[in-house]
């Protein structure tokens, strides 16, 4: 019969960055920052603390539109329903011209003819 067992307590925190400006909160090393300060009050106010770990989610993101960064896998780069023209290859993003032009470039790959990349 299934029994649960529970172990490895542990607490996590988050903090409250409502009053802080975007450009802060957006900012990796500010937010880094801001976890050691309240680090550093947890171990100086908290008694039974083992361990304090500063965690954070990541996510990729295409640096000239915003958008979550994909990629062709190389069967929609062969495949004229789902690649962007005859030059696509398999891990050219997705999300705009901008991206697929930087990222041919690098490779020496022909850029997109003007308006040729837009996706519906």
């Amino acid at each position: 019969m299934k029994e649960t067992i529970r172990d490895n307590y542990r607490l996590e925190l988050t903090p409250d960055t409502f009053g802080y400006r975007r450009n802060i909160v957006d900012d990796h090393n500010a937010m880094r920052g801001l976890l050691e300060e309240i680090e550093r009050a947890v171990r100086r106010h908290v008694d039974g603390v083992h361990q304090v770990l500063p965690r954070w989610d990541s996510r990729d993101v295409c640096s000239h539109c915003g958008c979550g960064w994909e990629v062709l896998t190389a069967e929609e780069a062969a495949d004229y329903s789902t690649n962007v023209d005859e030059h696509s290859v398999e891990g050219e993003p997705v999300c705009c011209e901008q991206a697929i032009d930087e990222f041919r470039a690098e490779r020496k790959i022909p850029l997109l003819d003007a308006g040729s990349g837009e996706r519906a």
